[in-house]
């Protein structure tokens, strides 16, 4: 019996225009009525998590940050939070100094920081925030003594597979770096991924491993997806997504995530 389904957000269950489909809803809504805890399990922020947390109604904790943070938005609480140390922070975004193709994108309390707009605004409020980001000549600067939640690379999809080598490479055992997007590496706190934020989040419902469903598209939901009790990865997904996954599901566009939940929670509810 499944008691906590947690699933990703852009590629999974979001569309193209930022809403859930129907069915999605439908799906969930029908989950929480018979007991079962819903959330969301995201690279975003908190505060950029928030709407798509309220559309969807979440009656758990949501992950956030690549589970960098946990939060409760019913009770207005942050349960947990890792961050990036500013001198690694630095060393990272000297490091990237040498590859003019990455773009950083830093962030850091909500706040979102870039050198330069490298695209169109509408791709920064599609993909990564909810407000313009600040654009400064020192991102390093920035920090001042204060930790990063996150840097990520955007970084045009050819260029993507050496960036994830340089980048393993410099922080291996210090930072855990995932590609979460055809375009974006992300550089992330060492005990902040998706699978161990997800154990978190169950051991605070009282759920077991075996009683959670996952659902999820690309390399950052691998941890979550060997995690929980049943992984399910999205057809549209990336290869690593779907040889960490128990099911395939049908593509975001064919509302594979209501088919999983009808699947794995609902049909199996007495």
């Amino acid at each position: 019996m499944i008691r906590l389904i947690a699933f990703d957000l852009d590629g999974t269950s979001l569309r193209h225009d930022r809403t859930f489909s129907p069915a999605v809803l439908q799906a969930v809504g029908r989950a929480k009525a018979r007991g079962i805890y819903t959330t969301i399990a995201t690279g975003r922020s908190v505060a950029t998590t928030r709407p798509f947390a309220e559309m969807v109604g979440l009656n758990a904790p949501a992950i956030c940050a690549q589970g960098g943070s946990v939060y409760d938005f019913e009770r207005e609480q942050l349960l947990h939070h890792f961050m990036l140390e500013a001198d690694l922070t630095c060393e990272l975004l000297a490091l990237a100094e040498q590859y003019p193709h990455w773009h950083a994108v830093l962030y850091q309390n909500e706040m979102i920081y870039v050198s330069r707009l490298a695209y169109d605004r509408d791709f920064y409020f599609r993909w990564l925030i909810e407000s313009p980001p600040v654009i400064t000549d020192n991102l390093c600067g920035v920090l001042g003594n204060d930790k990063a939640d996150k840097v990520l690379f955007v970084i045009e999809p050819h260029h993507t597979a050496e960036a994830n080598v340089v980048l393993r490479q410099a922080m291996a055992r210090r930072a855990v770096v995932v590609q979460s997007h055809a375009m974006f590496v992300e550089v992330n706190p060492l005990d902040a991924h998706k699978g161990a934020a997800l154990a978190r989040v169950a051991a605070h419902l009282g759920v077991a491993q075996h009683e959670v469903l996952a659902i999820g598209d690309q390399e950052n939901d691998k941890t979550m997806l060997e995690w929980a009790g049943v992984g399910v990865a999205m057809a549209n997904g990336s290869d690593i997504a779907k040889s960490a996954a128990d099911w395939i599901a049908p593509s975001i566009d064919e509302d594979g995530v209501a088919v999983a939940i009808e699947r794995f929670a609902l049909a199996t509810q007495v």
